[in-house]
């Protein structure tokens, strides 16, 4: 049986809600990514945003056997088996990786994001999609008994897209706005739920 944090993950995809949100971030990837880059999206989960980038080269990367399994058949995109200080990827090979609400959850930041830097090519893209700890979407969850957001490692994001920055030529900025469940365009920190980091590698 699929563990339970696979199944609820599904659940959330297919709620409007969850559909609404990821459809945002994507949209959002995409601005940022080339039609003919190779992807790596690190966390991947079950695959919810390699569904929705079907005409590009994307492989998915989890370190949760349940995951991988789930998103393999869910979608037709290539899935690894790995973890995300020690990625099963050769140096320089990939044109972007992307996170999307994964840095937060691993405790070295620093290994995942020199593992990020090695694998991507030196002209390279970085997508850092960081749950906004400054947000009331966000605030509400970390204090909601059983919320998956309690297993954050890292619960200031300011200080986490700082790190990300020192990594990384680019720019921060806010998006994603969630009042209750509605999606809606903001970049304000209060009611913006992501916190995005867009850079090339420097070094």
């Amino acid at each position: 049986p699929l563990d339970m944090s696979a199944e609820s993950f599904v659940r959330f995809c297919e709620s409007d809600f969850g559909t609404a949100v990821m459809d945002r971030e994507a949209a959002y990837i995409k601005q940022h990514v080339a039609a003919d880059d190779l992807i790596l999206d690190v966390g991947c989960g079950i695959g919810s945003l390699e569904e929705r980038f079907p005409d590009h080269e994307m492989i998915g990367v989890d370190r949760s056997e349940e995951m991988i399994h789930t998103a393999r058949n869910r979608v037709s995109a290539p899935f690894v088996f790995g973890d995300a200080t020690q990625l099963p990827i050769p140096d320089g090979s990939v044109d972007a990786v992307v996170f999307v609400s994964t840095l937060e959850f691993i405790p070295n930041t620093d290994a995942v994001l020199a593992e990020a830097t090695r694998v991507l090519a030196s002209d390279g893209t970085l997508v850092a999609l960081v749950l906004n700890t400054r947000s009331k979407y966000v605030q509400a969850n970390l204090q909601r008994e059983g919320s998956y957001f309690q297993q954050m490692s890292h619960r200031d994001s300011a200080e986490l897209t700082d790190t990300i920055l020192a990594r990384v030529a680019g720019d921060q900025e806010f998006f994603l706005g969630i009042a209750d469940e509605d999606v809606f365009e903001s970049t304000d920190p209060t009611t913006a739920a992501i916190s995005a980091v867009v850079g090339t590698p420097t070094g």
